[in-house]
């Protein structure tokens, strides 16, 4: 079986330039009131790209669904997985500074395509989920993974956070407009940083899910840090992230402190028949440093040290 490099000789596709910043265009474009679908347009703007079509979305504009000016619901769906459903509170209208203000908030502008492969890739493996404690960090206004775990995996406990507080009004919303069975769900505002993490949620989660949280120099000890404490001894991250400028395998270098780390590119097939199809088709749109999800494993071991006790003296 011939693994990612191998097909990219092939192919003959090199990696194109690094244009990461382009994504603050799009943040700087919703402060001035444009929609999520009009930041679409910015010209070089690594948004040109939307989704690999992994999840359907329906819009529902009636009088059943609390449709405002500011906000959409879509009927989420996967062609992959019969069945599976559920309703997703976009906010669409124009994001104030103020809003915004506080934490890195740029997955809750839009949707990313890491947060739409992570959540297949969830799907695809929901037995792996089921009778466990859940968290999606970082997930922003819509925590699409968490959500469809809760819908649809038979865990214990899903709980969704981001570090914004209208994030989690929508994410209490979403929360409100599905049906969960007995999986309990919970929102949280939760932020990595250099405070301990609440005492209920230490060593609290058999798995911690992540998509697209990697690419902020400051914050990249602390998120190692959040996963750590976050975990039970023996449990798993799940990260989904581009390269974007080798920041994800910066993080994975030094998540290596704490944690088993494994890299995978190969983590899906139809995931990666899109990516080079994309790289064939669409390269003036289409970035695989920007816009291809890498998949990363933290493992947490059973005999780790406390995770505040872990000082750089001392690693």
């Amino acid at each position: 079986m011939m693994n990612y490099e191998s097909i990219k000789s092939v192919l003959g596709l090199s990696d194109r330039s690094k244009i990461a910043k382009k994504r603050w265009l799009i943040l700087a474009k919703v402060l001035k009131g444009s929609s999520c679908e009009e930041t679409a347009d910015i010209t070089v703007s690594i948004r040109r790209f939307h989704s690999f079509g992994l999840l359907s979305q329906q819009s529902l504009k009636n009088d059943i669904w609390d449709t405002d000016k500011d906000s959409t619901w879509y009927l989420y769906t996967c062609q992959d997985i019969p069945g599976f459903s559920m309703h997703i509170r976009h906010l669409s209208g124009g994001i104030t500074a103020e809003r915004l203000n506080g934490f890195n908030n740029t997955g809750n502008v839009c949707v990313w395509p890491s947060e739409e492969v992570m959540t297949y890739y969830c799907m695809q493996h929901v037995q792996d989920f089921k009778g466990l404690r859940i968290c999606e960090l970082g997930g922003g206004m819509t925590c699409l993974a968490g959500v469809a775990l809760g819908v649809y995996s038979e865990a214990a406990h899903v709980e969704l956070s981001d570090g914004n507080e209208e994030s989690i009004k929508n994410l209490q919303s979403i929360i409100s407009n599905n049906t969960f069975d007995n999986t309990t769900i919970s929102t949280r505002l939760l932020r990595w940083g250099s405070e301990k993490v609440e005492i209920e949620l230490q060593s609290s989660f058999d798995i911690v899910i992540c998509a697209d949280c990697l690419f902020f120099d400051e914050g990249r000890e602390d998120l190692v840090q959040m996963f750590f404490d976050l975990l039970k001894p023996g449990g798993e991250a799940l990260i989904f992230a581009p390269s974007r400028n080798k920041t994800f395998h910066q993080f994975a270098e030094m998540a290596q402190e704490l944690f088993e780390v494994k890299i995978d590119q190969n983590y899906d097939s139809r995931v990666l028949d899109l990516h080079f199809k994309m790289l064939k088709e669409m390269p003036e749109i289409y970035n695989e440093s920007l816009h291809f999800p890498m998949m990363m494993r933290l493992s947490k071991q059973h005999t780790a040290s406390s995770s505040r006790e872990v000082t750089p003296e001392s690693r």
